[in-house]
Parts: C-alpha cells; sequence; structure tokens
C-alpha cells in the first residue's frame, strides 16, 4: 500500500461545528430555508466491538537479506518454531577456477541482526543449528511461511561438527568440502546469471532443535544476509603450473529468502475473546473481527437509537484495543510497537494482509502503542462507512479485519511511503477481552441525515 496524500475527514462537516464568530448573531437567521432532512449535528457514540481470536494462514514470509531461525515454547501460545530457505548467488560476474582446482576449506559466515526471548536469562542459551541442501528452486510460488516441509530439503548435515550457536553478534560455521567440489562443476555462464545459480545449486535450509519438551523458552535468531557470506578457499595451478591459493565468495539470501514458521497456538482460536485477546508474531494467534458480526453491532446500536444505516454518515471511526500495565517495564519488551487492523487481499494468485487505507492519513491514528493510555487506537472510518453500506449477505471473509503489526518503507525518489504487514519480527502482545471493564470498542463521530 503506497501513501498518496489523501486525507479523510469530512472537511465540510467540521466546518459547520467549529465555526465561531466574535459578533453577535441570530442563530435562527435562515433556518427556515434549511430542509428537514439536511439538518446536521455531529455526535459520539461508543460500541462495543466483537473480537475473536484467529490463526492467520498462509502469511507472507518471504523476506530479502533476513533469515529467521530459532524456537520458543511459552505457556500461553506454545511452540513457535520458525526455519529459513536461503538461495545463494555467487558474488561475481566471472570465476576463473585455474586448472585442477581442489577446496582447501568452506566456510560460512552468519551476522547477527537481532534476538528475541521472553525470559532475559536465556539470551544467550546455546542452541543447535544445523544447515541442509534444498532440493527445490525459491521460486517466486515460495512466498508463505508453509511453502517449504522436511521433504524439500535433504536430511545431509552440511555443517561439519556441531553448529552451537550462542547468540553472538557473528558466527563461523565450516561446511563440508563437497559443495566446493560441487561449485567447480557449475558451467560459468550459469554463475553470471543470479537465476541461472540458484536453479543449479538452490540453496539452503537452516533449522534450530525445540526446546526439550516440558522446558519453557528458547530463542529467536535473526541473522543479517546482507552481512553475511560463503568463502570458498581453493587451490589450483597457474599457467606456470605453480600451486596457488584464492577465495571465491558467493552471497546469501539477496534474491530470496523464506522464512518457515509453525505456531501451537491455535488450540486458542475463538469466535469471542472473552477473557483476553492475544497477538502472536508471524504466523501466529491474531485478534479479528468478522465483518458481519462488526455489521451487526453497528446495526444493533443504530436500531436502539432509532437511525437508519442508510442516513449515517461516520465522519471518525476508531478501533480501541486497550490493554493492562503488569508494574514491570519488561512487559513491554514483546509487545508490538504496533497493530493496525488488515485485510486478506487476493491480487492474481497470492493472498496477502494488507494494511485499511486510512493508514496513509497521517492525522488519524495509526495504531502506534500508547503507553500512557495503554491501548493501540486505529482508524476505521473509510472501511466502516462502507461496511454498514453494503448488505450483509455480501460480506465475505475478505472483508474481515485481522489485527497485525506493520511496517513501513519510504521511498526518497518518488516520495512514498509502503505500508506493509509485518512479517519480519516476531512478538506477544495481551490485550483486554471484551468482557474485561475496559474492553476493545469502535469509537464513533457520527451525523446523521434526516
Amino acid at each position: 500500500m503506497k501513501k498518496t496524500g489523501v486525507s479523510f475527514g469530512l472537511a465540510a462537516l467540521l466546518t459547520l461545528s467549529c465555526l465561531v464568530s466574535c459578533i453577535t448573531t441570530d442563530n435562527t437567521l435562515g433556518s427556515a430555508l434549511v430542509p428537514d432532512n439536511q439538518d446536521i449535528s455531529i455526535r459520539t457514540a461508543t460500541i462495543d466491538l466483537p473480537v475473536g481470536l484467529k490463526m492467520a494462514d498462509s502469511l507472507q514470509t518471504s523476506v530479502s537479506q533476513s533469515a529467521t531461525v530459532g524456537a520458543i515454547r511459552s505457556v500461553r501460545y506454545g511452540l513457535f518454531h520458525c526455519d529459513a530457505a536461503v538461495s545463494v548467488t555467487s558474488a561475481y560476474d566471472s570465476v576463473e577456477w585455474g586448472r585442477n582446482p581442489s577446496v582447501h576449506s568452506l566456510e560460512m559466515v552468519l551476522v547477527s541482526d537481532s534476538t528475541l526471548v521472553i525470559d532475559a536469562t536465556q539470551l544467550h542459551i546455546p542452541q543447535n543449528l544445523y544447515l541442509h541442501r534444498l532440493r527445490v528452486d525459491l521460486d517466486s510460488t515460495m512466498i508463505y511461511n508453509n511453502s517449504l516441509s522436511a521433504a524439500d530439503y535433504e536430511p545431509e548435515v552440511l555443517n561439519e561438527g556441531r553448529f552451537v550457536y550462542t547468540g553472538g553478534s557473528s558466527i563461523s560455521v565450516p561446511l563440508n568440502k563437497k559443495l566446493g567440489e560441487e561449485l567447480f562443476q557449475i558451467p560459468m555462464a550459469t554463475r553470471d546469471s543470479a537465476e541461472l545459480f540458484m536453479k543449479a545449486f538452490h540453496g539452503f535450509y537452516l533449522r534450530c532443535d525445540d526446546p526439550e519438551e516440558g522446558m519453557l523458552g528458547g530463542r529467536l535468531n535473526v541473522f543479517d544476509l546482507s552481512s553475511s557470506y560463503i568463502n570458498l578457499t581453493y587451490d589450483y595451478d597457474d599457467e606456470d603450473g605453480v600451486r596457488k591459493r584464492a577465495i571465491a565468495t558467493f552471497l546469501m539470501g539477496m534474491k530470496r529468502t523464506v522464512n518457515v514458521c509453525t505456531s501451537g497456538a491455535r488450540p486458542m482460536e475463538s469466535p469471542l475473546a472473552t477473557d483476553g485477546i492475544f497477538m502472536e508474531g508471524l504466523c501466529g494467534i491474531k485478534p479479528h473481527v468478522d465483518a458481519r458480526e462488526l455489521r451487526d453491532a453497528v446495526a444493533r446500536w443504530a436500531a436502539d437509537n432509532q437511525i437508519s444505516l442508510d442516513n449515517l454518515i461516520i465522519a471518525k471511526a476508531t478501533l480501541s484495543f486497550p490493554f493492562e500495565y503488569s508494574g514491570d517495564g519488561q512487559q513491554f519488551e514483546c509487545y508490538s510497537t504496533s497493530l493496525f487492523p488488515c485485510k486478506r487481499v487476493r491480487k492474481d494468485v497470492y493472498v496477502r494482509y494488507t494494511p485499511l487505507v486510512e493508514i496513509e492519513d497521517e492525522s488519524m491514528e495509526s495504531g502506534d502503542i500508547d503507553r500512557s493510555n495503554l491501548c493501540y487506537d486505529s482508524n476505521v472510518s473509510i472501511y466502516l462507512q462502507k461496511l454498514v453500506r453494503t448488505d450483509r449477505s455480501q460480506l465475505t471473509a475478505y472483508d474481515d479485519l485481522w489485527m497485525m503489526p506493520y511496517v513501513s518503507t519510504y521511498n526518497s525518489y518518488t516520495g512514498e511511503t509502503t505500508f506493509l504487514a509485518d512479517y519480519f519480527f516476531y512478538t506477544q502482545s495481551e490485550l483486554n477481552g471484551t468482557e474485561d471493564l475496559r474492553h476493545p470498542v469502535i469509537n464513533l463521530i457520527y451525523t446523521t441525515l434526516k
């Protein structure tokens, strides 16, 4: 979604409500000339928000230059596990191996970007990581968290010896020399093309052990692939027959990376989250608002107040998700910095979760965490106005709302800001349930045409 600079307030409506004069005026002057059906007055209302919990199926987790590997087990969410399938490309347009090349060593260097734990004491626990050879191409169809399975990588472990990682800034991993011998066999023309090289070599699958059964905790590791690399050190004969040594570098994730994740939170699914509303990052459980249930809630409120939905004009609508402070600042270490409603959008053969267009208006609530008022507020004015004017029978699952974190990127060349659902970082946010004293609501500013 791209920011276009559009403002979504009803300017004329607000102007009528805000004009002030310091001159004594007869406010009845001309009132007889205003038709009865054009009598405008602005009102506010608060409507209880029906919220359930649902797993986000087939979440897009294809990213560039970022690989998340690890596992965390918690009492509430169960086991969250993440592996990474990583493309490999040559760092050079061409590599001359010389005569009689032989592998001296093959080494992968992974550079850490960040780590996440739910228990600070486990920040540097040892984890066994394993590297495998992919059996399949990482093509453009593999974009989802469930796009790959164990059948898509070779069972043989490529790292020499144990690959134990304790969450440091980087780690060097010796690889099986047979991989280097394979690289010698790839034709020069193939090495010149990243796509052809990926088809020939496929890439790597990086995975991690789960915490032992019954044990809580763990760690997720995010590796910066733009700084990571593979070095092939090899010996060869030069033109004079002298044995020499050289290094060829290969890059990871420059073309494609797919983070393959699963969550054990499915048993938490519920059509109405009365006792608590929970948001787990990536493919985990999400607050879910059924579009039909939401329309019904607004319709009941309108009927109670003798308002026709056909005459309802929404100046502003805000979803508010409150939460409580435990007294420990550590609480926010795993909380998402933002939660904004997204819709499932189908484009061609792909389905993505995309933030509502309201996020483009900088003057409106954008779902950032409010630590002072302990809530997440997000503007849904356009969405809700369209929803109440749509016949209930015409609504589908693609009209539902999913509360998700989001990220934004700014293009300095075009001046455009693009907003995307966050497929990169794992978070755990705990919000108040629908039966709590401070529960999720819709805050309305509206008027009606009579």
